[in-house]
């Protein structure tokens, strides 16, 4: 069973999701929970704590996908199909997710929530840096691009995928499109 704790932030992941942060009011999200704002604010003191726990539930998937990497030893192609999968999976399935990663509301503008902002995109980048090094001749014969500037790469079209799938209404298989976009820049330039 789920504390009341989780329940809010759930819900307060679906607030923003659908009003964006302006609409995450703590008067709306107790509205959401038929709690009043004095219950709520025992369980998170004021806004900036419950972005923040957004933010952090936001950044818990990150440790589950690494740690299958080096646990299940995948190298190379396999490992970086891996990574772009389980996200694709993350984004598509948890949309309140996606949204967190392209909105700049949610954290630019705050100087704490920006800087974890950069920390958690900061170790997935050196994480799928890490991979493309270890595995670098499975990538491209002669690459263009070192490991870290095709990390970013990576992740930067992980952004731009989502950011489109939002602005096309979901319209569309998210993790489909990742796939396929994935396959054709970076996975398939060079054999095993």
């Amino acid at each position: 069973m789920l504390k009341r704790k989780d329940k809010i932030l759930i819900s307060a992941i679906e607030l923003f999701e659908k009003w964006g942060v302006n609409g995450l009011t703590t008067k709306n999200l107790a509205q959401t929970q038929g709690i009043s704002e004095p219950a709520l604010y025992r369980q998170y003191k004021n806004k900036q704590q419950i972005i923040n726990a957004i933010i952090e539930e936001f950044s818990s998937y990150d440790e589950n996908i690494i740690n299958t990497i080096i646990e299940s030893k995948l190298t190379g192609k396999e490992a970086m199909l891996f990574y772009i999968n389980r996200y694709a999976e993350l984004y598509q399935n948890y949309s309140g997710f996606a949204t967190i990663l392209i909105s700049l509301d949610l954290y630019y503008y705050n100087d704490e929530t920006r800087k974890r902002m950069k920390e958690i995109i900061d170790k997935r980048n050196n994480f799928l840096s890490l991979i493309i090094s270890k595995g670098e001749q499975n990538f491209y014969e002669t690459s263009l691009f070192t490991p870290d500037e095709l990390a970013k790469t990576i992740n930067n079209m992980l952004f731009a995928l989502v950011y489109e799938w939002y602005m096309e209404g979901k319209s569309y298989d998210l993790k489909e499109r990742i796939l396929s976009f994935s396959l054709k820049l970076f996975i398939d330039h060079k054999g095993d």
